[in-house]
């Protein structure tokens, strides 16, 4: 997951509103959002390499989404634990989101760098074990994640949070959710961000939606987590940029409240 843009806003009828986007090389399999079985309650793409997640929720109205941290002048582990496993983790568990990051803290050097954001119907918490910071719960606000830190000033980031802010003052927001951050614009050399690559990568990873023959965009989530419901939705995305499929899921309130 390499771009996501959220609005919290605890105690309101909506206190989580996203849109994001997953990029991945393009031969890497994974199946679309779906409930899974092994894991009854969990809404969530998979990961068929290594059996993890990006993003997903649960019935009981958990919420988590993972990006990694790009900056290749740091070295990581030799024989790093798949990030993927810390979204289906938190899901699962019933620990709360501060103490949850409070753990990851611990051993985060077993890991390649990450961000990670994890939520339950009171917290919403954001740990990077990459900032040199210690875990922290968010107040209400817009927000914004990329491969960067939380609200790093990357084009694309900064563009996101204003496409949501537009989304949320529209009196109709007839737009997806999923799907709304589809822009293909490339940044201006002066505002890529320098994470230890060449500058022609640094100019194709600043697209929102990106697409070449062998990594891109694979698919955009759109996700409102209601007092009354949860809705969430997945649109994925062929070789070219054109729609692929498009799952969609709403969980009732009373699933929230019978789940574990």
């Amino acid at each position: 997951m390499c771009l996501i843009t959220f609005q919290w806003q605890p105690g309101t009828d909506n206190p989580l509103i996203l849109s994001a986007n997953r990029d991945e090389f393009l031969n890497r399999p994974a199946q679309a959002l779906h409930p899974w079985l092994d894991n009854e309650g969990i809404y969530a793409g998979k990961d068929l390499s290594l059996g993890g997640t990006w993003l997903g929720v649960h019935k009981n109205g958990r919420f988590a989404a993972l990006t990694n941290h790009r900056d290749m002048r740091i070295k990581g582990p030799e024989l790093p634990i798949s990030r993927g496993n810390l979204v289906l983790d938190f899901l699962t568990s019933d620990i709360d989101p501060l103490s949850y990051l409070e753990l990851l803290a611990t051993k985060s050097e077993l890991y390649a760098g990450y961000n990670l954001l994890v939520a339950d119907q009171q917290q919403l918490g954001y740990f990077s074990n990459r900032s040199q910071q210690v875990p922290r719960l968010l107040d209400s606000g817009v927000y914004g994640l990329s491969n960067g830190l939380l609200d790093s000033h990357w084009p694309k980031v900064e563009q996101a949070k204003q496409q949501l802010n537009d989304w949320l003052a529209s009196k109709d927001n007839q737009q997806p959710l999923a799907g709304l951050l589809s822009s293909t614009t490339i940044a201006n050399d002066s505002r890529l961000p320098s994470t230890g690559i060449a500058v022609e990568m640094e100019r194709m990873l600043s697209c929102q939606k990106i697409i070449t023959p062998n990594y891109g965009t694979r698919c955009s989530t759109g996700l409102v987590i209601n007092k009354n419901h949860i809705q969430i939705e997945e649109v994925s995305w062929l070789a070219n940029g054109d729609e692929d499929s498009r799952q969609a899921y709403q969980l009732a309130t009373t699933d929230i409240n019978e789940a574990g």
